[in-house]
């Protein structure tokens, strides 16, 4: 296949390149310079009409082609279809593959004003180089009779593919991993920039051209993170923009590193200090983005995180870390080579200094990511050391990067009030007399409404004091030269979504509450009336509910539906957005009246060859019913029976095999129960076969009493059971990231005028 040939072809060209580079770099000749950039040209047009072949693949249907089938369908929206890009392992490295080659370009152009485009391209294009490498052995063109030799006869082509997961069909799956992935691509030229600056022995300059890509980088990334954070507290029903899950937090490690070294950055340029903590913050930035790259693909997390990919393969695997120790041992052994001629500046500030504040605060931030870290790690370490993959609890998280929060808060005002090298012990303490006395009196008037932790409570007090100080700064600094104000934009920002965080998570109130049909309920202040569902979408549909408050209605209609992709019931809430809190919604389950007693169903989760008892009956999962031609059959589309073989063993009775079915047909799901006798009756709610290990496969059964069914009360609607929670000031999370996000504009544009600038000035 050409797309295949392409890939190829491109890592050839992307081999070049760098050769040309770095050759360039060792003799001086322009000759292999422009050779250099021919090669990368050449490589960015490969990468270009590989992504369009694609492309073309999901968008003209051609299910032949495993990674089209695994993930899109003709029923998708072309958004989503779109979108289907990038849903799997094989389309998301293509998708960073494409935004490093487009990053490229700039870079190879701006590189070149600065004297530094040998080095820092021939670095940047072993990362594309990389990044091919890993298309090369997780191939996006191969055929599904590859992928299932002596399954699928070679040159069938299904009738249509699996389809998008679920939770992937949102509007934010169009936008999202975009920004995540550029985020992750920027990340590569404050690498590259470092060790362009060892490979040079220019350990001071290399700030200057690096510094807009670093902010850049962390803009995008953070845009990324929050952008999910939304996505979860929108769509996923569990009322949260944050859990903490391992995925989660290793995009989070890299933009913490990101932003201590813009603060190391800034002293560096003041006072020359801080050489080696620079070049290592920058190239931490990438090193923790393939890190978080490994966890998120390698199948190490398991059953640890909501968002990991299934295992790539041993290939893939391999590469993977062997990409990571290319990275560090190219970074950081050069780094250990310069290490002795590398100038050591010492201190000529005081302790009462902008410099030292924002060493400090670095240092809380380089903390803090090394606890997330350690935490995101920890189904690796519990692996090694148990056996076993475990992840942290929250608490964890909690307790670890709280107290750093308040640091934090504390620095970002006390940074902005001190002037660079040495302040006046007594003029500083003038300044601080508002921003204190105003932050202990909101304190206290916070503090008032519920805040039993004296650590949460110093925690809104430094939020407090930060936004009180930047503000402070900030006017000022805007009254005089609006470009500065970059930086006090950014903490008033930060400190902001600090207390939304307080308000949203300290003063939350939920409850669960069961509506029935035509009845209103009072809960947490609001009337709620639930008046039926309607169909939307195919196999979705919409539970209709009035929402009273103060006089004013409100119409909310969270979505439930059963998916034959997930083979589960899903869920999305819907929220009523008020100026000071939201009002979020979500469904639990909905009992239909007429029905069997809805109580008398129980739930088994069972592992293969698992037994569990119900009454005086052991229940074992044997396995899966799912033979070779049912494979064949889901991929034309057409029906197919998927059974789970269930030993069924009473008290002194032989034991008797039984199998239900969940039947697929045209994306339609339906059940086919089997019955023990007259007592229990079994269906099956989800499957999860393990292909790399049959034996961890698992199976959630839905098991019913038939001795203890009983009719619903006539008269009674059905029953929309829901979890109403109320989350005050949860808008100033959003609006902090907001403001956090506009300083940060402003200082990518200073930043990158003062390098032009310096740069016509050569």
């Amino acid at each position: 296949m050409i797309g295949g040939i392409l890939v190829k072809l491109a890592f050839l060209t992307c081999l070049l390149s760098v050769a040309c580079f770095y050759q360039t770099h060792r003799s001086g000749n322009t000759r292999y310079l422009k050779l250099g950039r021919a090669f990368f040209h050449a490589t960015v047009i490969s990468v270009l009409v590989i992504a369009a072949t694609l492309l073309y693949l999901i968008l003209t249907h051609q299910f032949q082609y495993t990674y089209v089938w695994s993930y899109s369908s003709r029923e998708l929206s072309l958004p989503l279809l779109i979108s289907t890009f990038y849903a799997g392992q094989e389309g998301s490295f293509m998708l960073w593959t494409l935004y490093t080659s487009l990053i490229g370009i700039f870079l190879m152009q701006y590189s070149s004003k600065k004297g530094y485009e040998p080095q820092v391209m021939s670095v940047y294009g072993l990362i594309e180089l990389m990044l091919l490498l890993m298309l090369i052995v997780k191939n996006p063109f191969t055929f599904v009779w590859e992928t299932w030799p002596g399954q699928v006869e070679a040159g069938f082509v299904p009738q249509n593919g699996r389809g998008l997961n679920p939770l992937l069909q949102n509007y934010w799956m169009v936008i999202h991993p975009q920004v995540l992935f550029t985020g992750f691509a920027s990340m590569g030229v404050p690498y590259a920039y470092a060790v362009a600056a060892m490979m040079k022995r220019d350990y001071s300059n290399w700030i200057r051209p690096a510094t807009p890509w670093i902010v850049y980088g962390a803009t995008v990334l953070g845009t990324g993170i929050m952008m999910g954070g939304f996505w979860a507290y929108e769509t996923l029903g569990w009322g949260g923009y944050w859990g903490w899950d391992p995925v989660e937090n290793s995009s989070l490690v890299p933009w913490l590193f990101a932003i201590g070294s813009i603060h190391t950055i800034l002293s560096q340029r003041k006072s020359g200090a801080f050489v080696r903590t620079n070049l290592m913050l920058a190239m931490l930035c990438f090193i923790t983005v393939l890190y978080s790259t490994f966890l998120t693909r390698s199948g190490v997390l398991g059953d640890t995180s909501v968002h990991s990919f299934v295992d790539p393969g041993m290939w893939a695997y391999w590469l993977l870390i062997g990409i990571i120790i290319l990275f560090v041992g190219l970074g950081f052994g050069l780094l250990v080579k310069r290490l002795r001629e590398m100038p050591k500046v010492p201190p000529q500030h005081s302790y009462l200094s902008r410099e030292f504040a924002l060493f400090l605060g670095s240092a809380t931030l380089v903390c803090a990511a090394i606890f997330v870290t350690v935490g995101t790690s920890s189904p690796i370490i519990t692996e090694i050391i148990q056996g076993k993959t475990t992840a942290v609890d929250i608490s964890y998280y909690v307790t670890t990067t709280l107290p750093l929060g308040i640091a934090i808060g504390l620095l970002t005002g006390l940074g902005q009030l001190l002037w660079w090298t040495r302040s006046d012990k007594r003029g500083f303490l003038r300044t601080l007399i508002w921003p204190v006395g105003l932050a202990l009196f909101a304190t206290a008037v916070i503090g008032f409404f519920g805040i039993e932790s004296m650590v949460v409570a110093l925690f809104v007090f430094g939020a407090c004091f930060a936004l009180l100080a930047n503000i402070q700064v900030g006017w000022r600094i805007i009254k005089g030269n609006p470009k500065y104000a970059g930086g006090a934009i950014a903490h008033v920002g930060l400190a902001v979504m600090f207390l939304g965080f307080v308000g949203s998570g300290n003063y939350n109130d939920k409850q669960t509450i069961s509506l029935v049909e035509g009845k209103s309920v009072d809960a947490l202040g609001y009337t709620l009336t639930y008046v039926g569902y309607r169909p939307i979408d195919q196999e979705k549909y919409a539970f209709q509910v009035n929402v009273e408050k103060d006089g004013r209605n409100y119409h909310v209609a969270p979505i439930m539906y059963y998916s034959s992709y997930t083979e589960g019931l899903m869920r999305n809430p819907d929220i009523v957005n008020l100026i000071t809190k939201d009002f979020y919604l979500a469904p639990l389950s909905l009992e239909q009246n007429g029905s069997k007693n809805r109580t008398s169903a129980q739930r088994l989760l069972l592992k293969k060859g698992e037994s569990k008892t119900i009454a005086d009956v052991e229940v074992t999962f044997v396995d899966f019913d799912f033979p070779v031609m049912e494979k064949a059959a889901m991929l034309e589309g057409k029906e197919v029976r998927i059974g789970a073989k269930l030993r069924i063993a009473e008290a002194g009775s032989k034991p008797v095999l039984i199998t239900p079915f969940k039947i697929i047909d045209g994306g339609v799901s339906r059940d086919e129960m089997a019955a023990f006798e007259d007592r229990f009756e079994f269906t099956i709610v989800n499957m999860n076969p393990d292909r790399e290990d049959r034996d961890n496969s698992r199976v959630e059964l839905s098991v019913n009493d038939l001795s203890s069914t009983t009719q619903g009360q006539s008269g009674e609607g059905d029953v929309l059971v829901v979890e109403a929670s109320v989350k005050p000031f949860i808008n100033m999370v959003w609006s902090g990231v907001i403001i956090l996000l506009v300083g940060f504009i402003v200082t990518i544009v200073r930043r990158t005028k003062e390098a032009a600038l310096r740069n016509r000035n050569l």
